[in-house]
């Protein structure tokens, strides 16, 4: 992972994320349908990308045109290391919930809430 630069946020192939539902992340809309989720990331801020290509290794087929939305978060310092890539998705109500990723020193929380 470096600076700038898109990251596939996981493993050899692209992290999917399915909704069955359309969904609002960050104050955008998302159809309901499988994706796959990037990250830029930036020393202050990171970009959490929604891709409608879920079928790609890495990034490297990775193209800005497939993009559904793109929005910016906030990392949280952790108290501890996380030493492997991990993704929570938790309800907070009937409708609304996080996606979590935490890595390293790092947790970025996205707000999502069922439409």
């Amino acid at each position: 992972m470096s600076y700038g630069t898109v990251w596939v946020t996981g493993g050899h192939n692209a992290t999917t994320v399915q909704f069955s539902k359309d969904v609002n992340i960050g104050g955008k809309t998302v159809k309901a349908g499988k994706y796959a989720l990037f990250t830029i990331p930036d020393k202050n801020e990171w970009t959490v990308i929604v891709n409608k290509n879920f079928d790609q290794h890495l990034a490297d087929d990775y193209d800005e045109k497939l993009d559904v939305m793109r929005v910016k978060v906030i990392p949280k310092p952790l108290d501890t290391l996380q030493e492997s890539l991990q993704y929570d998705i938790k309800a907070t109500s009937n409708n609304e919930g996080t996606i979590s990723v935490r890595w390293e020193k790092l947790a970025l929380s996205l707000p999502v809430k069922v439409l």
